[in-house]
Formats: structure tokens, sequence, C-alpha cells
């Protein structure tokens, strides 16, 4: 857990400067950037509380979920008469969504420089599932909204009730990774935290946390919901849903904040070692044989298991960040995709989770379990 009991389900340093430029501007070292982080979150989560949201119970729709799917949705919004064609969608897509449902909504347009326009009209016939023919002049004309932790039911009953709505042409299942996916990760916005009837989103960081503003827009409260608000630097932080993409080389500031903030010892972790424990490979063969044989893995000598897991450690982000005081132990998770053949030779991705142990005095990353 953090310091405090609860873990940190996601911090967002990929697209924010923030945790960057407090550190640099008041020349803090690790240890102390890490207490300026758990500050932070401690503050996050007690303003939550005061408005009825647990942090604890967020887990699912901040970070990601193997057994739960993840989708975009495509609007034209050359077919939306209306200036705000963020809110017609909202109309629509609203009363599609599960009340008890609680997951992350990530919005805007597709956005690229001119210069990429042929490579996203190529991903878009490519990888994306288009079901009506769409007169594209610029990518930036289609509209997305993207929805996390949602059953294979909710796919198909949301999927199915916008169909009849002209302006929907098309979805990207977002599930596993896709230059597709990588895109939405870097164009697409947080518009809410879907907290079951509470909706939650950040408003002007020189506003209180005891107000409630609206500043998507949606139709949030004709839908049913409370609409409930957090100054936009904290909601940024700790409740925006990060859609996962590969590492980019230059840009591990994520990963490293994200470490500083359960050990104030941020360390490459293209230089660790996987330590696989004779005793705990054992176990997860034996209890967890299901997911490790869809990914080839069953067969594997605890070396080559270990082989495997740090090939994609720098493939995708770490979350549920915790500091076990007792046990002085700082953990993450990460969730490993790997690519194996059905028996008619078909590639298909299976997603493991993985929780580590991070040892940086060793250099070590310590499986701790794999499923």
């Amino acid at each position: 857990m953090a310091e405090g009991g609860l873990p940190i389900w996601t911090l967002e340093a990929r697209d924010s400067v923030m945790l960057e430029v407090v550190s640099s501007l008041f020349n803090l070292s690790p240890e102390q950037m890490r207490r300026e982080i758990k500050a932070m979150h401690e503050t996050t989560v007690a303003a939550i509380a005061a408005k009825g949201i647990e942090y604890g119970e967020l887990g699912n729709a901040l970070t990601p979920q193997r057994t739960r799917r993840e989708r975009a949705f495509l609007f034209d919004t050359a077919r939306i008469e209306a200036g705000a064609y963020g809110y017609a969608v909202a109309e629509v897509i609203l009363p599609l969504l599960p009340p008890d449902l609680s997951c992350s909504i990530r919005h805007g347009d597709l956005v690229l420089e001119p210069h990429l326009q042929d490579r996203g009209v190529e991903l878009l016939n490519t990888e994306a599932n288009l079901i009506r023919r769409v007169d594209l002049v610029d990518t930036n004309q289609i509209y997305c909204v993207y929805l996390n932790n949602l059953t294979a039911r909710m796919v198909t009953d949301i999927t199915d009730g916008l169909s009849d709505y002209d302006p929907f042409v098309g979805y990207v299942e977002a599930s596993t990774s896709s230059s597709m996916k990588d895109w939405l990760s870097t164009t697409l916005v947080n518009a809410y935290l879907k907290h079951r009837r509470a909706m939650l989103n950040g408003h002007e960081d020189d506003a209180p946390n005891t107000v409630n503003y609206n500043l998507p827009g949606w139709p949030v409260e004709d839908n049913g919901y409370q609409c409930l608000s957090n100054q936009d630097m904290y909601f940024h932080l700790f409740l925006g849903y990060k859609i996962e993409r590969r590492v980019v080389p230059g840009a591990e500031g994520d990963t490293d904040f994200s470490l500083t903030a359960i050990s104030g010892n941020p360390l490459p972790l293209a230089d660790f070692d996987i330590e696989v424990d004779s005793a705990k490979a054992e176990y997860l063969r034996q209890h967890h044989p299901g997911g490790l044989e869809r990914a080839g893995l069953l067969a594997l000598s605890n070396d080559e298991l270990a082989a495997a897991v740090k090939a994609k450690v720098s493939d995708s982000y770490i979350y549920k960040l915790r500091y076990l005081d007792e046990h002085d132990t700082s953990l993450f998770d990460l969730m490993v995709e790997l690519e194996s053949r059905d028996e008619e030779g078909s590639a298909r991705k299976t997603r493991l989770l993985a929780s580590l142990a991070y040892e940086p005095s060793r250099r070590v990353l310590r499986l701790v379990t794999l499923f």
C-alpha cells in the first residue's frame, strides 16, 4: 500500500509536466519528491471522500483490467448538426452506460499534423471497425469517446445502442495494444471518472475542492448522475485513466515519478533483472496455469519465464503503486501482453497481470504473482 494504507492506483506524469516542474523549481531530492507526491495523494483522497467517493473503490476504473474490455467509439462530426457535437454524442451515449458501472471516460478529436494525415487514414481503415462510410476530409473530423472496465455484454449493448445513431461510424477494440491505441493515448483527454451514479471531473485549480463544477459540460444531471469535481491538478495526477502505450525512449519520466512515489529511489527498469523464485514459479504453474498456458509460458524454465517478463517491462506503464511499511517493500503492477498462436496457427494476444517487488538496492524486480 502507499503510506496511509491505500495504493496509488495510477500516477499521471506522462502527459503532465507538473511533477517535473515542482521537482526542478524547488530542486527536490527523490525522497523529498516522494513526500510531495504522498501529500498530494492524501489531499486527493480526502477531497473526494468529503464528497462521498471512496478512493479505494476506484481501482477498476483507474487501472487496466485483465478480464475487462476497452473500446473507443467513433463519431463523424460532419453528420452532427449541433455545434457542440460532444454534447450531442453524450446525450446518446450516457443513457447506454450501466448505472452501477465504474469506468473512466476519455474523449477528443483524432488530431494529427498534416504530414501524418495519410497514416491516420490508414489506421482508421485497417485498425478501426467502420460500420458506415465516412467522407473524411481530415482525421480531426472524427470525435472519439473511450470507455474502459467494460464487460463483453456492456460492449455489445453500448455498440448496439449506438447503431441507429447516424453519426456513429465505428469503433476501435482497444483492449490490447495496437498503433491505433497508441494514437488514442496521445490525443484523448479526461472527461469524467464515472463511479456508479457519480460523475467526477476536474475543475479550475483556483477554485476550492468544496465546489462542484461540470467543466466537460455533458448532460450528466439530466441522466440521473451527481456531478462532482476536484481541482484539476489533483484530478489529472490521480483520477485520470492512462491508456496503455509503449514507453517512448526519452519519455521515461512517468515511470520515474511512479517509482519515486513508492521508494524515493527511481532507477531505470531496463537495468533490472527479473527474479523468479523456484517456489513462486511452481506455485504459479499449479494455481494459475490457464493464463500461462495461453501465453505459451507454462513450459518455460524459471530463467525463460523471467526473460519473458523482462522483455515486456518497458512495453507498458506501472500502476497500483504501494509501499508495505511493515515489510519495507515497494510493489507495483503491470500488464504483460504476449502474442502466441492458437491450435489453428492464428495469432492471439494474451494479457497477464504481473505484480513485482521493486528492490533498487539489488537492481532486481522480484516476481510476486503472474496470472
